[in-house]
């Protein structure tokens, strides 16, 4: 190869790298924070789970909380944020969020509401009017699925009293007997609903309308806690409840990096494939009915796994061959073609040189003869000639012309 042609190459191969390969995708974050809900809810004990497993993986994960659960995926897309990964479990508008994709949804987290014994059990949640409800912030997912569920019945503040702590103030405020009833929407294996429902001042409501309420809110699927499902010595609970719940769905950032949504994958996978008190085995994680697109890297993994170079490289080297293989092979590729055009080209200037050297031959044993040539003789003379003397490597050739010269 001569060395313009290396050079062409190198440059080509260069401004591939510049215009394809994208310098986000090249080697992962210093740290990959996962945005999860209050201390003690289901997003936090997932997030903590994901971060253990995504660690053996040599990624490094930081936890961060907070109470308005509703505005985790808004951390996802403001501008300068480092999040990447977080969670939702309510209405959203994909339109809103055109840079966040759905990684998949993991479970059914249902929203329960415990009552205290003293107080009546009302027939619909009608009955809830002019009682002091509790339930975690205000712009959390619990409170929106609350006040969603509750406005169907005329169930609003103007006629009820709502109060919005934290998670854990409400739980404590429920145990104490502050209030006559308080909705959570956690995982059912969670603690605190457990604790909750080992309370003997309390009982867990059931949701007699909860498929009713799924026809009328669309992002709350009805479900059942089955009876026992906390403690079939009691049994606890002592009957099947009905409730409603939310699909909880891990969000992430669009220009994720491979190996960090790899790792997630495979973590979502190992928390979520078995069942739980409301699901069944295999029932998630999934791809289908997320209020998100869902990344197209991940839907890619659930029909042949986590590449092999993720699998088998570190992290940030198996980084920078992804986002540069592509290039890398158009080199090889280009290398490998020009050098067997170069070798083709020699093969067939070898062919008509010998052609033309043996016509040469048979022109000079025709004048030795003395037969001298016609104009086709001539023209060909003229273009062996140019040939030889751009070629200007065969001597035998060059005494030939010389001596057909003054012939032409």
């Amino acid at each position: 190869m001569s060395r313009m042609s290396l050079v062409v190459l190198v440059v080509l191969a260069g401004l591939w790298w510049v215009l394809e390969g994208n310098s986000q995708r090249v080697t992962p974050p210093d740290k990959v924070v996962i945005q999860a809900g209050p201390p003690g809810g289901s997003f936090d004990t997932h997030a903590r789970r994901y971060a253990e497993i995504m660690r053996t993986k040599k990624i490094v994960v930081e936890v961060r909380n907070q109470e308005d659960s509703l505005r985790i995926i808004n951390r996802l897309d403001a501008p300068g944020s480092d999040v990447q990964i977080g969670f939702t479990a309510q209405r959203v508008d994909a339109a809103q969020h055109p840079t966040v994709n759905s990684a998949g949804a993991i479970e059914l987290q249902p929203l329960f509401l415990f009552m205290r014994r003293s107080t009546r059990d009302p027939a619909t949640l009608a009955g809830l009017a002019g009682l002091r409800l509790i339930m975690p912030r205000q712009d959390s997912a619990t409170a929106q699925a609350t006040r969603d569920v509750l406005e169907l019945y005329g169930v609003t503040p103007a006629n009820t009293s709502f109060t919005n702590s934290s998670l854990e103030q409400a739980s404590n405020a429920m145990h104490r007997g502050q209030y006559d009833a308080g909705f959570f929407m956690v995982a059912p294996g969670n603690p605190l609903v457990r604790r909750l429902a080992a309370n003997p001042d309390l009982r867990l409501y059931s949701f007699v309308d909860n498929v009713s309420i799924g026809r009328n809110l669309d992002y709350l699927k009805p479900a059942t806690l089955v009876k026992g499902a906390f403690d079939l010595r009691a049994p606890q609970p002592p009957q099947d409840v009905a409730l409603v719940g939310a699909i909880v769905n891990v969000v992430v950032r669009e220009d994720i990096h491979p190996a960090v949504l790899y790792a997630l994958l495979q973590a979502m996978e190992e928390v979520h494939k078995g069942q739980t008190l409301v699901s069944d085995p295999g029932e998630f994680p999934r791809r289908t009915g997320t209020v998100l697109p869902v990344h197209p890297l991940a839907l890619e993994w659930v029909k042949s796994g986590t590449p092999w170079l993720f699998t088998h490289l570190p992290p940030a080297v198996a980084g920078i061959v992804d986002a540069y293989w592509a290039p890398a092979l158009f080199v090889l590729a280009s290398v490998s073609a020009v050098g067997t055009l170069q070798s083709l080209t020699g093969f067939i200037d070898g062919v008509v040189l010998g052609i033309a050297l043996h016509w040469l031959g048979w022109l000079e044993r025709g004048v030795a003869r003395g037969r001298r040539p016609g104009w086709l003789g001539r023209y060909l003379f003229r273009l062996v000639e140019s040939i030889f003397n751009r070629k200007g490597r065969d001597q035998i050739a060059r005494d030939r012309l010389e001596h057909l010269r003054p012939l032409m």
